[in-house]
């Protein structure tokens, strides 16, 4: 048990990272001038967020890991953009369900021997 819950500790670091990523990234593209501190901050972030995938993927493989991140990853991202980028507009009631899908995917995935 306890090891599941290490992997899950690793699993939501990279999650946030990942997210933090695409928000820092999201925020310096819309900058005038491309050379800013959100820069350097994406290029801090982003090797870090490889790092973490890639020590999760070490305790359950790439498969599972690629698609258990990668839906958190879509599911926060999507999340933030309707929060705190006021995008509520811009999503169809089919790409909430995609939303549904992927979240009811992920619970799917920690069924396993």
């Amino acid at each position: 048990m306890s090891n599941k819950i290490h992997v899950w500790a690793y699993i939501i670091l990279a999650v946030l990272l990942a997210v933090a990523a695409n928000y820092t990234s999201t925020i310096w593209a819309g900058k005038q001038s491309k050379f800013t501190p959100w820069l350097l901050a994406v290029i801090i972030i982003s090797p870090a967020v490889f790092i973490v995938f890639g020590l999760v993927t070490s305790k359950l493989g790439l498969a599972v890991t690629s698609a258990t991140i990668d839906s958190l990853l879509t599911l926060s991202t999507v999340l933030i953009g309707l929060f705190f980028l006021n995008e509520w507009n811009t999503v169809s009631l089919y790409q909430y369900v995609g939303m549904g899908f992927a979240f009811f995917g992920i619970i799917l995935m920690q069924f396993h021997k």
